[in-house]
């Protein structure tokens, strides 16, 4: 990781990812931990692709999935019984939705590349809903 890469992703830990915790959180209406492992995002060479990614392609579908499953009292009780964490990292080279997602033990697990698919992010809802509401 170059220098270049390691700035891209401290200006997403100071400035973007605290907002978008925050609307997690809301959107659950508790808490729970969010981590980002921060050194697992910087391995594209594209930085400028770093907040737009960072966004679109974790928290922009979580947060929407999230929305859907607890817009009903029965959704809502059931992540708060059942999600303890959300893991955020980009280690196993996954660009594809259908791979993304995990739940296990109370912990949402998202791997997938920052810098591809950004686009793609109704994919990853669709399939994230589907998985944590058969989990829950």
């Amino acid at each position: 990781m170059g220098l270049k890469q390691r700035k891209a992703v401290k200006s997403l830990e100071d400035n973007l990812f605290p907002s978008l915790k925050k609307e997690v959180l809301d959107t659950l209406g508790f808490e729970i931990e969010v981590e980002v492992l921060w050194d697992s995002l910087a391995k594209t060479e594209n930085v400028s692709s770093y907040e737009d990614g960072f966004e679109k392609v974790y928290f922009v579908p979580v947060i929407e999935a999230l929305k859907e499953i607890g817009a009903d009292d029965m959704g809502k009780e059931a992540l708060q019984e059942s999600l303890k964490k959300i893991v955020i990292k980009d280690e196993n080279e996954i660009y594809s939705y259908t791979q993304w997602s995990s739940f296990e033990d109370g912990i949402l697990t998202l791997d997938h590349q920052i810098g591809v698919n950004h686009d793609d992010f109704k994919s990853r809802k669709k399939q994230l809903q589907k998985m944590l509401e058969d989990a829950l």
